[in-house]
């Protein structure tokens, strides 16, 4: 799975935990996620509006709390206008949704710089606001059946045009889905089951990337054999069905 999405699930998932318990967030970043940094919008006190900065995820929930947080959730597009471009930084832009008191919602997009001296990445999260939001908060249904239909065909895709390695990624996949095959996951202890097992079936199934990824050689190999309207097709309701998957499984527990 593309890093910064699961960053931001990450993060997500950690916070929801910690507010369901009642506790202090726990969350460990991942070796190359150096510095992690929160820019708030500016609040406004007595006599002026002020900024404020978080440097680490632990500062940045105790900050939402204090502003009255109340709820938070991952969102993330369902589609890419040039799925290539995936494997690099910055290109998919999901949020961190924070619905707190008196209906104030804002959403928190992020920025990934590599350090090439400290071979890590320094990552600062921006606050937004987002005016005339919804009255709902959204909610995602558990996408199972589609994505397993979506994954069926799109590993019996790979095979015909001899992509067998991508095909047994698809294969391994759907057997998480239908419960054959066990995945081992850092979100036993938060995430219930049916959620463990949608979040691991997408990370699996995310084949998109830059070079040695799904959309490297197969579009040629694809084009080939006059299979590239299936190609484009099947690439892109995997895309929407893992997403939908990941939406599901953070959001809905």
């Amino acid at each position: 799975m593309n890093g910064e999405m699961s960053q931001a699930c990450r993060i997500v998932i950690a916070a929801r935990k910690a507010m369901k318990d009642k506790k202090q967030i726990v969350f460990e970043p991942l070796k190359y996620e150096m510095n992690i940094m929160f820019e708030f919008l500016p609040r406004k006190t007595l006599f002026f509006s002020k900024s404020s900065k978080s440097n680490c995820v632990m500062d940045w929930f105790d900050q939402c709390l204090s502003l009255g947080i109340e709820d938070i959730k991952f969102l993330t597009p369902l589609s890419a206008k040039d799925r290539s471009l995936l494997g690099f930084s910055n290109t998919t832009p999901s949020s961190l949704l924070c619905f707190f008191k008196d209906r104030e919602v804002t959403y928190f997009t992020s920025n990934w710089s590599f350090d090439n001296v400290m071979k890590g990445w320094n990552i600062t999260y921006t606050e937004h606001s987002w005016d005339n939001a919804p009255k709902e908060k959204p909610k995602f249904d558990n996408n199972t059946e589609d994505f397993a239909i979506v994954l069926n065909d799109i590993e019996e895709l790979a095979r015909s045009i001899a992509c067998d390695e991508f095909a047994d990624i698809f294969h391994i996949a759907g057997s998480i889905l239908k419960g054959e095959t066990e995945e081992d996951s850092d979100f036993k202890n938060l995430l219930p089951p049916e959620n463990i097992r949608l979040f691991a079936v997408a990370s699996k199934a995310d084949v998109f990337g830059a070079m040695g990824s799904w959309n490297d050689s197969p579009p040629y190999m694809a084009k080939e054999k006059g299979l590239d309207k299936q190609y484009q097709e099947l690439s892109d309701s995997l895309l929407r069905q893992l997403r939908l998957a990941v939406l599901y499984s953070v959001n809905e527990w």
